[in-house]
């Protein structure tokens, strides 16, 4: 095991390194000694979960950790991960704790650590946990003799909080049309939050997925598959369709007539209709990732004279940016939208919320609303590996500085940061050449793999 974060926190299978029981407690109380060297007092630290099976196993074992070097544990059950840090500031706590594996399915689990700002970890911080974890020598040294361990309690209104307050953040002054809105909660752990916030809005509500077993999270279904909210957005002749992930951060879209929504437009919309209507500088940044769509990124210079920035891929590595840029609006076209007037991280059911505002004020349909641009031909494709070697991970990087023969094309060859996955994406203005030339590059790839 040499390494434990990734590129969005900790992410593997079950009872795999590093989350095998015994590692999992390790990096909790490591995380806990390094939050108390800073803080003598009583500690506080929030623990949040999404609904697949394995949170049984680790919220104990985190609990454990942190109860271990004297902190006091908040649990409030399966809740999104935006809930966290706004529960943080609320409660005054230290550290937040979100065990969740995003968008994958029931088999992964995962841990993503917030700061006392409510803010993902820095990477720096991620390194001290690893050393510690990874050296027997350090490790041991971190172990608390005090007879006066910490505790854990239970809050009970922790959803109440959080769903007022994301209805606060609608504007007083919009009178909200009440709409007839398809929910997908991807089995998650928007299933009960999403629902009820948009039944006490007055909308009528139809929720699919929303009955979480431990083993259905993200299984073909929310942000990561849409094909059945749209079918039911269709059925239901239904405004429009909402899907959330496992951990309730990202958001997509179906409109009326059944089509997909990404990030990339959802950003555009509210370029147009929160972030301009606010600020009137011509050179607003927003900032995406090297994913988004050349169309995104024409439609903001081109209709509303704002700069896009282009982060790596990670929701943290845009809020990174986000932050240094002092700016407003930032995402994912995976739908990650952070909206940093209201929220530290991606927040999925907020970023609904303020869609059904706009739709409510410009009055228009979904489809309309969300007519802002033409996207540029994209071809995605994940090709799986079992091992890689470092030279054949040069090899796979180094394709990205060949030269392509066609005009107004890119590309971006990657390794996931959460997945034994090369990701390959190839964008062009032709669908046919953008084809042609994603079909060389997987052959490329498969062959350095050898497969």
């Amino acid at each position: 095991m040499g390494k434990i974060f990734g590129t969005d926190g900790i992410r593997c299978l079950v009872n795999q390194e590093p989350l095998t029981a015994e590692t999992t407690l390790k990096i909790s109380k490591t995380a806990g000694y390094l939050l108390k060297s800073k803080n003598k007092n009583n500690s506080r630290v929030i623990i949040c979960k999404d609904t697949r099976l394995s949170g049984y196993l680790y919220e104990p074992l985190i609990t454990a950790g942190f109860i271990s070097m004297g902190m006091e544990v908040i649990l409030v059950g399966p809740l999104p991960t935006p809930a966290v840090p706004h529960l943080m500031r609320t409660l005054r706590a230290d550290i937040g704790v979100m065990i969740t594996a995003s968008h994958n399915t029931y088999e992964y689990n995962g841990i993503k650590f917030f700061n006392s700002d409510g803010y993902k970890i820095r990477s720096k911080l991620e390194k001290q946990i690893e050393d510690i974890v990874l050296n027997k020598k350090k490790y041991l040294k971190i172990l608390n003799s005090e007879v006066n361990t910490g505790k854990a309690v239970r809050l009970n209104d922790a959803s109440d909080r959080y769903s007022e307050f994301l209805k606060g953040t609608l504007k007083k002054n919009v009178k909200i049309k009440k709409l007839k809105i398809v929910l997908d909660c991807g089995n998650g752990a928007a299933y009960e939050i999403a629902p009820n916030i948009f039944w006490e809005l007055g909308h009528e509500v139809i929720s699919i997925n929303n009955k979480p077993n431990g083993k259905n999270i993200n299984e073909n279904c929310g942000a990561v598959n849409v094909n059945q909210l749209s079918k039911k957005v269709l059925t239901e002749k239904a405004n429009i369709g909402f899907a959330f992930d496992g951990d309730g951060d990202r958001l997509i879209i179906i409109d009326e007539k059944g089509n997909e929504i990404d990030g990339d437009k959802i950003i555009a919309l509210f370029a147009k209709h929160l972030i301009k209507r606010k600020n009137n500088k011509s050179k607003f940044p927003i900032v995406a990732t090297v994913m988004s769509n050349l169309g995104l990124e024409n439609f903001l210079l081109k209709n509303l004279n704002i700069k896009l920035k282009r982060s790596s891929v990670g929701d943290i590595n845009v809020i990174q940016e986000m932050k240094k840029l002092d700016s407003m609006l930032g995402g994912e076209q995976s739908g990650h939208i952070i909206l940093s007037e209201f929220s530290k991280t991606g927040d999925g059911i907020l970023a609904a919320l303020k869609v059904t505002e706009i739709i409510s004020r410009i009055k228009q349909s979904a489809s309309l609303v969300f007519d802002l641009y033409d996207s540029f031909p994209q071809i995605k494709i994940n090709i799986p590996y079992e091992k890689i070697s470092q030279k054949s991970i040069k090899k796979i990087k180094n394709l990205n500085k060949k030269k392509i023969n066609y005009k107004n094309m890119r590309i971006l060859i990657r390794l996931s940061g959460t997945e034994p996955l090369i990701r390959l994406l190839v964008e062009g203005k032709d669908l046919h050449n953008v084809k042609f030339q994603a079909k060389i590059l997987e052959t490329n790839i498969r062959n350095i793999l050898g497969q």
